[in-house]
């Protein structure tokens, strides 16, 4: 593993710990790149551009997951490219993803895989299992989903 590809892994770590579970969102600025990209991340998978419009989306899930915290299980880069498969724990507190507060604790999946370069994020794709997590707040019923494998 190069260097470059040691600190792109401490960058998109640095990133999960502060941002997501310290709740530090001052580094959002510090670590994306002023236009920044997040597929993924916008209403009906929009892609977000600049750190004020992921701003936006990460306040609207903090808000909706206050204590939200992020395991990284596995985490791998190669040259500008670091991929992460995380588990997002959390309690359903707030109202701003259009379902009422459940304060159910949920449990679901996410992959990402992000560009960097010179100590930035200039790209990321998210894909988080919306499913998993409205099944678990009793927003789908389970039974409607009873003939899927």
């Amino acid at each position: 593993m190069t260097t470059q590809e040691q600190q792109n892994q401490a960058l998109m770590r640095r990133w999960l710990e502060e941002v997501w579970n310290q709740k530090r969102p001052e580094v959002i600025d510090e670590l994306l790149a002023p236009d920044v990209l997040a597929h993924g991340m916008g209403p009906n998978g929009t892609v977000l551009q600049g750190p004020q419009a992921f701003r936006a989306a990460y306040d609207a899930l903090t808000e909706a997951f206050p204590d939200v915290y992020i395991t990284v299980d596995q985490l791998v880069a190669s040259g500008e490219m670091v991929a992460c498969h995380l588990t997002c724990e959390a309690t359903h507190r707030g109202g701003s993803l259009g379902v009422p507060p459940s304060g159910k604790r949920v449990t679901f999946p996410v992959m990402n895989m992000a560009r960097m370069r010179d100590g930035k994020i200039l790209e990321g794709w998210n894909v988080l299992d919306l499913l998993a997590v409205l099944r678990q707040v009793e927003a789908v019923p389970n039974e409607s989903l009873a003939a899927l494998p």
